[in-house]
């Protein structure tokens, strides 16, 4: 008797459609670390470079966004090693990042308007500086979150 070959059995691929999560996660802390590298270079330039307290307070809020920026960006890609992030639930965490984007924005531009002192503690260019910056890393910011809560959609 003949021993018969059989061809191995093709895997399937798995069903249903795959989870675009991980993929849109590693996406955006790349574009995240993008935004927090570029907001530290510049803003340090723009802090180290300018004479007046308007655009030195400009930088240095700029150059802290950043700094945050990429702690969370490293956080993120530090964290998708060991939980690859879920479409629904980083879907959820961008809108409400976006709703608190609109709240910086706010308080960015209720401090560049008002250009409040602190009780004394900054000068009223400095604060419009640092109300401007925190405007511009807010618009940013929510860009960012609409932008891959759209790609989750």
């Amino acid at each position: 008797m003949t021993p018969t070959i059989t061809e191995p059995t093709p895997v399937a691929p798995p069903a249903g459609p795959v989870d675009p999560g991980p993929e849109v996660a590693a996406s955006l802390t790349r574009a995240l670390a993008v935004l927090g590298a570029s907001s530290v270079v510049v803003g340090g330039a723009i802090a180290v470079a300018s004479s007046q307290p308007g655009p030195r307070a400009f930088g240095q809020q700029s150059a802290a966004w950043g700094a945050v920026d990429l702690g969370i960006a490293g956080f993120g890609a530090w964290r998708s090693r060991s939980r690859p992030a879920e479409a629904a639930s980083l879907r959820r965490t961008l809108l409400v990042n976006a709703g608190l984007d609109v709240v910086y924005v706010a308080a960015g531009a209720h401090v560049a308007h008002r250009r409040s002192t602190l009780g004394g503690r900054i000068s009223p260019d400095a604060a419009r500086g640092h109300g401007l910056a925190v405007v511009g890393q807010g618009l940013a910011l929510m860009v960012l979150d609409l932008t891959y809560a759209r790609r989750l959609a």
